[in-house]
C-alpha cells in the first residue's frame, strides 16, 4: 500500500534509499563538498572562497527533520546572521520560501538547493558592501 504514501512519508519509509540516492546525485554534481551518511542523516562539509575569504558550510538532510529536509549552515566565523541575511531563528541558511517556493512539490531535492549556497554567498558579499540585500527574498516580517 505504499502508493498511499505521500513522497515524505515514502522518503522516511525507504530513508537508506533516500539518502544514497541524494549522496550519489549531490557527490556527482558537488565536488566541493564531502558528503557521508551517519545513521539516517547525510551530512555535507565544503567550502568556498569569494573576495579572498573562505565560507564553511556544514549540512544534514535526512527526511525526518520537520518541514525542509535540509539544513545548512555556516561556520565561518563574524558573520553578520540575521533575517536581513537570510538566516533561520535556528542558525541555518534560509535559502528559498518553504511553501512558496515549493510550487506544488512536497519538498526540494538536495541536489536542487546546494546551487543556492554559492549564490548566497554572493548575496552576502553585496550586503556588506551595500548593506542591503540585493537577491531575491521573500519577506520575513509577519505583519
Amino acid at each position: 500500500m505504499d502508493f498511499l504514501l505521500s513522497p515524505k512519508e515514502r522518503a522516511q519509509k525507504y530513508w537508506a534509499g533516500f539518502l544514497y540516492k541524494t549522496l550519489i546525485e549531490c557527490e556527482r554534481q558537488f565536488k566541493w563538498i564531502t558528503f557521508n551518511i551517519k545513521g539516517s542523516v547525510l551530512v555535507g562539509k565544503g567550502a568556498l572562497e569569494r573576495n579572498g575569504k573562505k565560507y564553511h558550510f556544514t549540512l544534514e538532510c535526512s527526511p525526518f527533520n520537520p518541514g525542509r529536509m535540509e539544513r545548512i549552515w555556516v561556520e565561518t566565523p563574524h558573520l553578520i546572521k540575521s533575517f536581513d541575511t537570510h538566516f533561520n531563528g535556528d542558525g541555518s541558511l534560509c535559502l528559498y520560501h518553504p511553501i512558496l517556493d515549493l510550487k506544488g512539490r512536497p519538498y526540494l531535492d538536495l541536489v536542487d538547493v546546494l546551487p543556492w549556497i554559492s549564490e548566497w554567498v554572493e548575496y552576502y558579499e553585496l550586503y556588506l558592501k551595500y548593506k542591503v540585500w540585493l537577491g531575491p527574498e521573500h519577506p520575513h516580517k509577519i505583519n
